[in-house]
């Protein structure tokens, strides 16, 4: 019986590749969600994984001397101090390397929080719209497997010669499910659309957080200027 259906649906498929049989059609409205819905997440899959690359390149560590891993900027203050308390206490230019390497460390501890902000803000937002696209994507497949199921019994309903209950039947349960099925996609386009406010305040929480980071390693900066032991 399933392998009879199965058999009706590819005919009713194949019918409709060569242009004999007609296909129940959505709504201009549901098309342009559809085609909406393809750059959306066209675009979403392009912003995934840049900002992949981007958490990687700034959370990217290096082996130092001490087979430690750190984070480049890190490494290069640990150096730096380890080089500059081999001078004298009184060298100028042993205080300066010590003084810019402990700053560095100091934005080292920075960048990871700006690591772990990037992560939970807009990489996680751009997880949940991806996961949110893909279930959408299912749904559109099993709308569409249920759109050539309606449409083989409408066939089968259009050119049986004589009444027959149990077609009459199969058609109404069909058309159901098909409606089913169009609902709950077209409600899954207008939540991803709706999602966008969630997706603006995780981005605007990204901002700040670059924003925070930038503050840090500015004044962070400015305060090794103004005790800069250099004369």
């Amino acid at each position: 019986m399933i392998m009879n259906k199965k058999l009706d649906r590819f005919k009713q498929w194949a019918g409709e590749k060569v242009g004999g049989e007609k296909k129940t059609d959505t709504s201009d409205d549901f098309k342009a969600l559809e085609a909406e819905m393809t750059l959306r997440h066209e675009g979403m899959e392009k912003l995934h994984k840049s900002m992949t690359v981007y958490t990687k390149s700034i959370s990217k560590r290096s082996e130092g001397d001490d087979k430690e891993k750190s984070l480049p900027i890190g490494y290069l203050g640990t150096t730096m101090i380890h080089h500059g308390e081999d001078f004298e206490p009184e060298s100028e230019f042993g205080s300066c390397l010590t003084t810019f390497g402990r700053a560095h460390e100091r934005m080292s501890r920075v960048q990871e929080t700006l690591v772990a902000q990037a992560s939970t803000t807009w990489m996680e937002s751009t997880e949940r719209s991806l996961t949110q696209m893909k279930e959408y994507q299912t749904a559109r497949k099993k709308l569409e497997q249920r759109r050539l199921a309606y449409d083989t019994s409408l066939t089968k309903m259009q050119k049986a010669k004589k009444e027959d209950f149990r077609v009459e039947e199969e058609l109404r349960s069909q058309k159901a499910k098909y409606e089913e099925s169009n609902e709950d996609v077209y409600r899954r386009m207008e939540d991803i659309k709706e999602a966008e406010v969630e997706s603006v305040q995780d981005l605007t929480s990204f901002l700040e957080a670059e924003l925070a980071y930038h503050d840090k390693c500015r004044e962070i900066l400015l305060q090794l200027k103004r005790d800069w032991p250099a004369r």
